[in-house]
């Protein structure tokens, strides 16, 4: 029964990871959304529902087109219209017409997780060889998460055009590949000396800093985003987003009592204008305006689809945190319709204030 996912940017090789340790080869992989997917999607989604899920919609009906049966996707008691996703795509599929299962993972239950796979994806496997699939796929995450990091840097500053991307396919094909526990943590260290070496770059470079922040699918998915790190990149800017599966993930730094996700400080920075969760990443967005400016960077653009509830309470409290901490926020919302053309001159426009920003302050 062929099995497939949504396209979530470099987590596709992530899931491809955990799916494999489960002893499911029988994958459909999903491919890059485009503006067809996102028509398909479109077309048979509720009108003002978020644009994350009518993507997530026609990836879905182009899978089962190429013959999936199984469909899997995250899930959970969200606070957000999140909660919703599969269980509507799941009705809206099956008025369609197609014939396949629907597995959802309720990544907030690790035991709830544990009982589906044992139930739906992997019947044969026993708890260890579960627990043991999850873990090289958290550890695996780390490394997927370096190498995005690196891209969004390197690729600022490379003098040959296209020599970071290749580099970067290279390091996520070795990824998935990679065998045993201390191969995987071996190249937390190797990753970054196969960049340094292998990419030409100008050492001299002192490029603006931008984070990117925001509702995790439209940072993570370039489909959606009309891939705004390559295109900040590509006008000189070094990027990072501090947005990653890992938070929900990774339990071996959840266990940890020493370490913190980068998240965990955010939340805590911006209680004082959001004091309890409201969904989304509102919390996270907000106070990594106060941990970026402190770590000295340049400006931070915030992403967020159509309709997206959350984000718009951020967005609203933005100019209040930007001018309290001197710190340039720029949102950006994005859907189906967004043309790139609008995006690259909003995008050229917000870098040239930052540079005019920085110059003034003879930096």
């Amino acid at each position: 029964m062929p099995f497939t996912f949504p396209h979530f940017g470099s987590l596709k090789y992530v899931f491809k990871v955990l799916l494999n340790e489960l002893g499911r080869f029988d994958l459909i992989m999903p491919t890059k959304p485009n503006k067809k997917t996102a028509q398909l999607g479109a077309i048979h989604s509720p009108e003002f529902i978020c644009t994350p899920f009518k993507i997530t919609l026609g990836t879905f009906i182009e899978g089962l087109e190429r013959g999936a049966t199984e469909l899997g996707m995250g899930g959970c008691n969200a606070y957000c219209r999140f909660g919703y996703y599969w269980p509507v795509q799941k009705l809206i599929l099956e008025d369609l017409g197609y014939d396949f299962k629907f597995i959802a993972l309720n990544y907030e239950s690790p035991k709830e997780i544990i009982q589906v796979i044992k139930k739906e994806i992997s019947p044969d496997l026993n708890l260890l060889q579960i627990i043991r699939a999850f873990r090289i796929m958290w550890l695996k995450n780390r490394l997927t998460d370096l190498v995005d990091k690196l891209i969004y840097k390197y690729r600022a500053i490379e003098t040959t055009k296209g020599s970071t991307e290749r580099v970067a396919q290279k390091a996520f094909n070795m990824i998935v590949e990679l065998k045993g526990i201390r191969n995987i943590k071996r190249s937390t260290r190797t990753l970054p000396q196969m960049f340094e070496n292998e990419i030409d770059y100008d050492k001299k470079a002192n490029p603006l800093k931008v984070c990117v922040n925001g509702e995790i699918y439209v940072v993570l998915e370039p489909s959606l985003n009309l891939d705004i790190m390559k295109r900040l990149n590509e006008i000189g800017v070094h990027v990072e987003t501090p947005i990653s599966l890992g938070r929900y993930i990774d339990v071996g730094v959840k266990l940890n009592p020493f370490k913190k996700f980068h998240s965990q400080h955010s939340v805590a920075a911006a209680k004082p204008y959001v004091e309890h969760r409201c969904g989304g990443e509102t919390q996270e967005n907000l106070g990594d305006v106060i941990m970026y400016k402190k770590e000295g960077w340049d400006g931070i653009i915030h992403l967020y689809p159509f309709t997206c509830m959350p984000e718009i309470i951020s967005r609203s409290i933005f100019p209040q945190l930007s001018k309290k901490y001197d710190m340039p926020v720029m949102s950006l919302v994005l859907d189906e319709q967004t043309a790139e053309a609008g995006l690259q001159t909003r995008l050229e426009a917000f870098i040239d204030l930052l540079a005019r920003k920085r110059d003034a302050n003879g930096n």
